[in-house]
């Protein structure tokens, strides 16, 4: 995967002094209030001067921040990382790891961290807080009063012991008592928490503003509480993440109070995300004559889903037409491409778009190509685009929506008919933009069976390991399409990741070592020595990558079996981002997960 970057523009060698002030102006910038685009932070953070940046653990925090405001948890999360392996245990970049880990899906995650690093925490003011919020994640994922109780009990401490601003903890002490019907001590501390906020001199600021809000509704002043979020919101360009916390917080209480959550919705201009697919463009199926029109067609659209994010590739015609629609809106987009770029516009982009594939490309929020080229190349790069946005429109607390300029025929495997189909499986609302003749009966769709997408795990078992003979009559109920065992190494193939998972739950209590999954397509083949009938190629073998990690004893899980787990989700398991690792030296840093049990 290539990240996208902005060139730096150099007339002349750089100096030391240059570079020093350089770094200082960018420490000087990511303090203030200017504000940076999502693209921007990313370029910054590829183009990082290492030896500069690790004599400023203010740049590391501010750049950290920043990407949590843009809900940016995974950079976040790396960019701590990177910083502690600077600054120790500096306490903003722990608070943050936290908080990006919690947002990202992964309290308990998050609750170890700080856990890890109570001593260092013991004076810092957020930390109770932090732990607190870890428990109301528990208690919404879960439903088990206790979390919530738990949550109560650590807000209010904070909200009574706290020798600084009381605001914070108190109104989120008074929300967990709501929840718990301790209707008694939500409204009191609710009304403390007002008086405090009254007796300021200044609350026009949007956190101060929200948390009025919130104490109004918690004390069921549904109307007052509304026009206090409204004006909250109106006052100033809010980030996003902070939007979708602040919104989640009022379908709660908006629940509690036995009203529709949604109803506050239209208080928080958060914007949806897209994922999007479309013919390239030539006859018959997109008429060159019909590209006016459907550009028009694909920009109300954007309009009409009031969409801040659009996933895609970036082949002539329909695509392009949508990812410069979305720029020239201002908005973000996320290309990935099936192929290694060259062969991706050899296939897919014709020379009289190729100047406009280069401009959308270069504009990209982040912009990331496959490896290597095979069959299933288009519908696994689909299956991960919708993969990615379902995960982005999670963190807003939204759905996605895929948009498909189509004909209405069903098409060949990773086209754009069987786009369609995959998002109606995995639920995900579909909007289509007609293109002119209609469905058709056309030929059913064909698919190339020299490869198979298939989820892997592997594991390693010693040699005199009786834990073998237990894993057998553990795996006897799941249906398992390849077993492969190479020495220690055991590979384990299923036809989705979820049947993947439910085998590792089964499995991983009985294991010492580390567990590894991945998704991705294979090949069958013949080992050359045994002659035993084996699945070839880099992802079957990525897996053993992941379960090498250290420590052992977690099962480890890639970003695109996270993603593809995501669309067909099983109740009760969650895929929890840990950071950053490389599978092997001189590898890329690539996003890894962890597979664990709610």
């Amino acid at each position: 995967m290539t990240p996208a970057t902005l060139p730096r523009k150099q007339a002349q060698l750089p100096t030391i002094d240059g570079l020093a002030g350089e770094v200082d102006a960018l420490r000087q910038r990511l303090k203030g209030s200017a504000k940076i685009t999502s693209r921007e932070l990313r370029a910054l953070w590829n183009q990082r001067l290492r030896p500069f940046w690790r004599l400023h653990a203010e740049i590391y925090r501010s750049l950290a921040r920043r990407f949590l405001e843009h809900g940016d948890n995974c950079l976040a999360s790396e960019v701590a990382d990177e910083g502690s392996q600077f600054f120790g245990d500096d306490v903003a970049l722990i608070l943050i790891r936290a908080l990006a880990t919690a947002r990202s899906g992964a309290p308990q995650a998050a609750q170890e961290l700080l856990a890890r690093k109570q001593g260092v925490l013991a004076d810092a003011a957020e930390a109770k807080s932090l732990l607190a919020r870890t428990f109301k994640d528990l208690w919404k994922t879960s439903g088990e009063t206790r979390y919530l109780e738990q949550s109560f009990e650590l807000y209010h401490l904070d909200y009574k012991m706290t020798k600084g601003d009381r605001t914070f903890p108190g109104v989120n002490a008074a929300s967990m008592a709501c929840f718990l019907g301790r209707t008694d001590d939500a409204h009191r501390v609710a009304s403390d928490v007002l008086s405090l906020l009254r007796a300021k001199p200044d609350t026009a600021n949007y956190w101060d503003q929200v948390t009025i809000a919130e104490c109004l509704l918690v004390e069921g002043q549904i109307e007052p509480a509304r026009a206090a979020y409204s004006a909250a919101t109106q006052s100033e360009p809010i980030a996003h993440a902070h939007l979708a916390t602040t919104r989640a917080q009022a379908r709660l209480l908006l629940r509690q109070h036995g009203r529709g959550e949604s109803e506050f919705d239209p208080c928080f201009p958060l914007p949806g995300v897209l994922a999007f697919t479309g013919h390239r463009i030539g006859a018959p199926r997109f008429p060159e004559e019909a590209e006016a029109a459907i550009r028009e067609r694909i920009r109300e659209a954007i309009v009409k889903a009031d969409a801040g994010f659009g996933y895609a590739a970036a082949a002539d015609g329909a695509d392009i037409l949508f990812l410069e629609a979305m720029q020239a809106a201002g908005l973000e987009t996320y290309v990935h491409l099936p192929l290694p770029e060259e062969e991706f516009i050899r296939q897919s982009v014709a020379p009289g778009w190729l100047e406009r594939y280069r401009e959308v490309t270069a504009k990209a929020t982040e912009f990331t190509c496959a490896p290597r080229v095979g069959p299933l190349a288009f519908d696994y790069g689909n299956r991960l685009l919708l993969g990615a946005a379902c995960r982005h429109a999670q963190q807003l607390g939204c759905g996605a929506r895929l948009l498909a300029v189509w004909d209405g025929r069903p098409g060949n495997v990773g086209g754009t008919g069987d786009y369609v189909r995959l998002a109606h499986e995995t639920g995900c609302a579909v909007g289509v933009i007609d293109l002119p003749g209609g469905a058709t009966n056309s030929a059913p769709q064909t698919e190339d069976t020299t490869e198979q997408l298939l989820s892997v795990i592997a594991l390693s078992l010693a040699a005199e390991d009786e834990a073998g003979s237990r894993l057998a009559v553990l795996l006897r109920e799941h249906e398992i399409v390849q077993r492969e065992v190479l020495g220690g190494k055991v590979r384990l193939f299923f036809r989705t990741p979820a049947a993947a998972a439910q085998a590792v739950l089964a499995i991983a209590p009985h294991l010492d070592g580390g567990l590894g999954l991945h998704t991705g397509p294979v090949r069958s083949g013949t080992h050359p020595l045994t002659g035993e009938r084996v699945m070839l190629g880099d992802h079957a073998a990525k897996a053993d990558g992941l379960a090498a990690l250290e420590p052992a004893g977690i099962t480890y899980a890639s970003s695109a079996f996270a993603a593809l787990l995501g669309l067909q989700p099983l109740a009760g398991v969650s895929c929890e981002f840990l950071g950053y690792r490389a599978l092997r030296t001189g590898a890329p840093r690539e996003p890894i997960f962890r597979l664990r049990k709610r």
